[in-house]
């Protein structure tokens, strides 16, 4: 199980976990105050998903509905 390696590390590593948890927490608290158009502009990289999944994607997640890998879309 995942907890039972968190255990394993050595404590020089907790403070580094601690600090990630506290970055995400910001993040999901951030995105809460946000609408899924407003997820999907923050999240646009060219290149990468269209501004349309990613919408699609921050409504899952608002519905708290699973969230599958969706492939990037071909490049032509």
């Amino acid at each position: 199980m995942m907890i039972r390696r968190l255990r394993q590390l050595p404590p020089e590593a907790r403070p580094h976990i601690a600090a990630a948890g506290r970055v995400l927490a910001q993040a999901t608290a951030r995105m809460n105050t946000m609408s899924p158009r407003e997820i999907a502009e923050a999240a646009y990289t060219p290149g990468g998903p269209s501004r349309e999944q990613l919408e699609k994607l921050a409504e899952a997640r608002l519905m708290g509905q699973p969230i599958r890998h969706t492939p990037p879309a071909e490049v032509a």
